[in-house]
């Protein structure tokens, strides 16, 4: 794996992976552009939940957050989507590099880590998609970086409210390219919001 020296050095090697041709609108399947995975990834390891630490990716598609973070350093990194496709595209794109990508559901993972980065389902094509992996992250992780709907932004903030110290809250535009039949234009922007938080449930689990 190459050398990364900074943050747009990490655009322009998640730009270069393999992505799926074919995504699952039930899913809320899109790929993440690199640019927004650069700037999540990097925050977190500028944070120091990165370098050295365990890391999950739920949710990984082609592996891009997970891979990101074996490149800054993660000592462990393991990916997570319930999609057999995507699970094989991020192999392939993970090969030689220790990566633990597993097919399952995210309510099905259990185990601690340091760190969880996720780019969830917006919860637009199926309500509350997402909220089990807002629930999942909290439980399994110390440290939470998320992606999420601004449009949804009244919802997720009081949810995680009750649950975390929210650090940091940041405006992203999601670049999202033409994938789905009711897409119009060749690339869309979808504002986003990025969370940065400390679990409280985690820590609650894991010293009793």
């Amino acid at each position: 794996m190459k050398v990364i020296k900074g943050r747009k050095d990490l655009a322009i090697f998640l730009q270069n992976l393999d992505h799926s041709v074919i995504y699952r609108n039930d899913l809320e399947q899109y790929p993440t552009d690199a640019e927004t995975a650069a700037t999540v990834i990097f925050n977190a390891f500028m944070s120091g939940d990165i370098a050295g630490k365990s890391v999950v990716d739920l949710g990984t598609g082609n592996g891009l957050f997970a891979i990101g973070a074996h490149v800054l350093g993660a000592e462990t990194v393991v990916g997570i989507d319930v999609d057999s496709e995507q699970v094989r595209i991020a192999r392939k794109n993970g090969e030689g590099t220790g990566i633990k990508f597993l097919q399952m559901d995210v309510s099905e993972v259990t185990g601690h880590f340091d760190t969880v980065i996720m780019n969830p389902p917006f919860g637009s094509v199926v309500k509350g998609a997402d909220r089990p992996f807002m629930e999942k992250a909290l439980e399994i992780g110390n440290k939470i970086y998320a992606i999420h709907n601004l449009k949804g932004i009244e919802f997720v903030s009081k949810f995680y409210g009750k649950n975390a110290t929210v650090l940091r809250i940041e405006r992203l535009g999601i670049r999202v390219p033409r994938i789905y039949a009711h897409h119009t234009s060749d690339y869309s922007v979808i504002p986003s919001v990025f969370f940065e938080l400390k679990s409280r449930i985690s820590s609650q689990l894991t010293t009793k």
